[in-house]
């Protein structure tokens, strides 16, 4: 690299924090488990985080402190700032036995700097990190301060800075853990902007701190627009009060959220009587949550709450958003959410009436976690990243009527084992599909089957729909054992793999079934980045079975969707489907969405309609029977009467709204009006999960994604 070329956003550092695993060797972890686990001797409960992985906590929390790239190194300019914060790359920090620290294992991608170790484990950590050359010599925990910080930015900044001045400001060691996520973020983001901000105040609020943040985030991306449109800070005619509330009307502002707690069955599965007696509920706050290089050296809840505050923090940080640490789900939470899980699973039929009652006291058991804090962060963001083995997407938000998963696309990353979430968490993988989506749909059901021959009838039409899409691929294939799965993914190396299947709960786990077997693991060769299980109930939440969508995580996938309650395959051909049809309009008319969330979102919102007008008989007949406007209520809904009038932390009431105008003006207003209560409809569409990165798929190039913020750049506008 020479010096003229300028930083680019291509080549990320690379930290590695390195632990010794017990016994000396990484073993491969059973993913459930199967009898009770008799000593926390090598495990910290309840979320399960390997007590070895722990030792290597603070050397994570330390590098979230440096750079993650070159252009830290510079003050940034708003529109590049905002560009960079839409791709939501943050630290690469791979959490590293020492065993497998080679680079085999640390791949081409990144530029290695510094590697962080147990005093012990110094010597050979820092023989290996030489034999990778890193940029750094690696450090050991004791030696962690934030005399080292300004020690390691100043190396840093010599190293890759090609003689440009420093910047001031360098981040101190957090001093509160618990408030880290929203405090580390919006220091980071002022030292970017030339800006300082110290830490806050040992009395500090999380809602004011949430607030700083949501207004400074504003800012900057009121400052881009200004910078696109070739306007200054400094025109006389400039009302900077008035760009930020315009700027906040349009917000692109990524929030985080962890809520930690784990289903009273899978405790009382996993653990005996005299550790369950042990377990305490974790609060938003706490005092003694502080950094010290001893932090692998707690009890369990603040060594989980570590954890958990480290892979927020990591998130908000890449986001330039706040995050938020909740308290312990209640367990009353979890009993009512296995209580609805199940009432889908045995019921004969939907009947909405007890589904609306359950989702009543699931709110009311869910309400006491709603802080302040919460409701702020929720209510400016754009879109939310969950970390948890809770559905928060299904609670509705006080003044809201329909559930937070309408209001805003949600991602969750399960907690559970938390081991895996921390290793998870630890990069920011990006893929760039650049309008070209290749699709298999693996169908997995007998032909036999009613719902197999169903199934394979609506997905014949969707492949006969897309085909002369360009830049869409669709290829269908009989997998009806796990072998012709593997062998139809490696033929076809898809982006998006569908797998057709049934769904069953085997013993303590969500399985698949593929060839008349459960499978909670695919052993595919190679993961394709989106797996969508086109299933009934992989994803449980509530009665703490081990669920194949997050073990598919495990395996490799980028994002999995799955859902949590039985679905109707007719219903759920329907979602898949328009799911297609949007990315496919995509492909030829690229930039309406940058993310596959953001197209999902659309697509589970946007599915409402359907949730309501296919729940009886009488709906679906009334929905498409042509009315005096010539069109049937549904068409003229989708084509005319929602434009402008669905809000969508509203969506099903106001949905309701408008299609009780559409009915008043056939006559038939308080006949449909009485549909919609009883026998009513159930929100289906709010019941499936995306979990890990779908905010990391892009749909066209990344690169442009942040050329359309530059000032004059033909992408901008």
């Amino acid at each position: 690299m020479t010096a003229e070329q300028e930083p680019t956003i291509h080549q990320p550092f690379l930290y590695c924090a390195v632990f010794e695993p017990d016994g000396g060797e990484s073993v491969h972890e059973p993913p459930v488990i199967s009898a009770p686990l008799n000593s926390a001797a090598d495990t910290a409960i309840p979320h399960g985080l390997a007590r070895d992985v722990a030792t290597a906590l603070p050397g994570l929390w330390y590098c979230l402190h440096l750079p993650q790239s070159r252009l830290d190194l510079v003050e940034m300019e708003p529109w590049l700032l905002q560009g960079t914060h839409q791709l939501s790359m943050g630290h690469n920090i791979l959490l590293m036995p020492i065993d497998l620290f080679e680079k085999r294992a640390l791949g081409p991608l990144w530029q290695p700097v510094l590697a962080v170790c147990p005093d012990h484990l110094l010597d050979r950590t820092a023989k290996r990190a030489g034999d990778l050359n890193f940029v750094l010599p690696a450090s050991p925990v004791s030696a962690l301060s934030d005399d080292s910080i300004n020690a390691h930015w100043g190396a840093i900044h010599e190293r890759f800075s090609f003689g440009r001045p420093m910047l001031g400001g360098v981040p101190a060691l957090t001093r509160r853990l618990d408030l880290a996520a929203v405090d580390l973020p919006h220091r980071l983001l002022m030292r970017r902007l030339g800006r300082p901000s110290e830490q806050p105040e040992p009395d500090a609020q999380p809602v004011a701190l949430v607030r700083r943040s949501i207004h400074d985030r504003l800012f900057v991306a009121a400052a881009a627009e200004l910078d696109r449109r070739g306007e200054s800070f400094e025109s006389p005619d400039l009302n900077l009060a008035e760009a930020v509330r315009e700027t906040a009307s349009h917000r692109q502002i990524s929030a985080s959220l962890a809520l930690p707690g784990v289903p009273p069955a899978y405790v009382r599965r996993a653990y005996p009587a005299q550790l369950r007696a042990q377990l305490r509920p974790m609060a938003d706050l706490d005092v003694d949550d502080t950094w010290s290089p001893r932090i692998g050296e707690r009890p369990d809840a603040l060594l989980e709450r570590a954890a958990m505050e480290f892979v927020l923090t990591r998130r908000a940080v890449a986001n330039g958003g706040p995050g938020l640490m909740m308290p312990s789900v209640p367990p009353t939470a979890f009993t009512l959410l296995a209580q609805l899980e199940r009432h889908f699973r045995d019921a004969t039929q939907d009947r909405p009436r007890s589904v609306r009652k359950l989702l009543s006291r699931f709110d009311a058991a869910v309400r006491p976690l709603l802080t302040e804090a919460v409701v702020e962060t929720v209510r400016s963001a754009s879109s939310l990243t969950i970390f948890s083995n809770f559905p928060l997407g299904l609670v509705t938000m006080p003044g809201d009527t329909a559930p937070l998963a309408a209001r805003l696309p949600i991602t969750y990353e399960p907690l559970l084992p938390l081991t895996r979430t921390v290793q998870r968490a630890a990069t920011s993988p990006i893929v760039d599909w650049n309008n070209r989506i290749s699709v298999l749909v693996a169908e997995c059901i007998p032909a036999s089957d009613p719902v197999g021959a169903e199934s394979r009838r609506g997905w014949t039409f969707v492949q006969q729909r897309n085909a002369n899409v360009e830049g869409l691929t669709l290829h269908l294939a009989d997998t009806l054992s796990l072998e012709a799965l593997r062998r139809a993914v490696r033929e076809h190396n898809p982006d998006i793999l569908i797998i057709s299947a049934h769904g069953t709960i085997a013993g303590a786990a969500a399985a698949l079934v593929i060839g008349g077997q459960p499978y909670v693991e695919l052993g595919l060769e190679k993961s394709p980045p989106v797996i969508l299980l086109s299933a009934c109930h992989v994803a449980p939440r509530g009665a703490g079975v081990v669920s194949i969508a997050d073990l598919l995580l495990r395996e490799g996938a980028l994002a999995v969707l799955g859902t949590q309650v039985p679905v109707d395959v007719r219903r759920n051909l329907m979602l898949m489907g328009r799911l297609l049809a949007n990315l496919a309009d995509h492909v030829v008319n690229p930039g309406r969405s940058a993310t596959l969330l953001e197209v999902w979102h659309h697509v589970q919102t946007s599915n409402v309609i359907n949730d309501i007008l296919t729940a009886t008989p009488a709906l679906r007949e009334w929905g498409r029977t042509p009315g005096p406007s010539g069109l049937p209520p549904l068409q003229e809904f989708m084509l005319h009467r929602s434009a402008g009038q669905i809000r969508l932390a509203h969506i099903y009431a106001d949905t309701e709204k408008v299609l009780g105008e559409i009915a008043d003006e056939q006559g038939r207003g308080d006949q449909v009006r009485n549909w919609f209560r009883r026998p009513g409809y159930v929100p289906e569409s709010l019941f499936y999960l995306f979990a890990g990165r779908p905010e990391q798929i892009h749909l066209s190039s990344v690169r442009d994604r942040i050329e359309r913020f530059r000032p004059n750049s033909e992408a901008a506008g």
